[in-house]
Formats: structure tokens, sequence, C-alpha cells
């Protein structure tokens, strides 16, 4: 009976741990996100230092749907990503686990697109934009080492 209990609060701990993590690096990349909104409305651009191609990547005409800046879809992604994580931590239910893991999986689609799109169509590539896609890309590994752990249980 205590062994069971004991087991029980490590797969709490690590579950919310888990959430931490998504929470954490989904509020970093809401911040890029933002970041890159904001100039976008101000007719600015990031200073590049590690590339030289934000200018390029963030004046194509693949850099905004309809009205929005991609980067604007970007906030929105996360910000669900962290509501969904704050939930997930306050209130487990396997529901909200079902939103979340599709959500990650389509930004991680998205930021595959995004990454080709400079790398083959632009050839240029934002230092912003590859923060973005490499935050998706591990929110994706931490959903699938989750569900490869919840199957092995």
């Amino acid at each position: 009976m205590m062994i069971s209990k004991s087991l029980s609060k490590m797969k709490l701990i690590k579950s919310r741990s888990f959430f931490i993590i998504l929470l954490i690096l989904s509020f970093l990349g809401f911040l890029d996100s933002t970041y890159l909104t904001i100039l976008h409305y101000k007719n600015a651009f990031p200073p590049c230092s590690v590339t030289s191609g934000c200018e390029e990547v963030l004046t194509s005409p693949y850099s905004v749907l309809g009205p929005m800046p991609l980067a604007l879809y970007g906030s929105v992604f996360y910000l669900a990503v962290i509501v969904l994580s704050l939930i997930l931590i306050t209130n487990y239910k396997k529901l909200y686990l079902n939103i979340l893991y599709p959500l990650v999986f389509v930004g991680f689609i998205v930021s595959v697109i995004l990454f080709l799109i400079q790398a083959f169509i632009l050839h240029s590539f934002c230092q912003y934009c590859v923060i973005s896609e490499i935050i998706a890309t591990a929110l994706l590994i931490l959903a699938v080492l989750r569900i490869w752990e919840g199957k092995k249980n």
C-alpha cells in the first residue's frame, strides 16, 4: 500500500515536471513570437547577430497570412500551450491532454514548413524564427516522450 502511494506520488511529480517544462518552453516561444509581432506592427526589424536574413524573412510574402503576421499566430499557439499546461498542472484531465498533443504536433508541422521555406525558397534565416522552430520541436519531442512513457506503464 505504501509503495503504491509512493509510485503514484512519483508519477504526479514527473507529470507536473513535464507540464512545467512545457510551460517554460512555451513561455519562451510566446516571448519570441510576441517580440516579432510587435516589431511587425512597428515596421521595425530585430537585430540579427547570428544570421543575416531576418529582414528578408520578415518582409517576405511568407511572413503574413491574411492581414496578420505569422508571428501573431505563433503567439496564439504558444499562449494556448501555456494555458493548457497551466490547466494540466492544476487540474489534470485527459481531455486537455488530448487537445495539447495534437496542438503541439500542428505547431511542429507548421514550424517545419516555415523552416523549409526559409531554407529552400528564401535562402535566408531569421534567428528569431529559428528559435521558435527549435522550441516547437522541443515541445513535440517532450510530448512524444510523454506518450511513449505512458504506453510503457
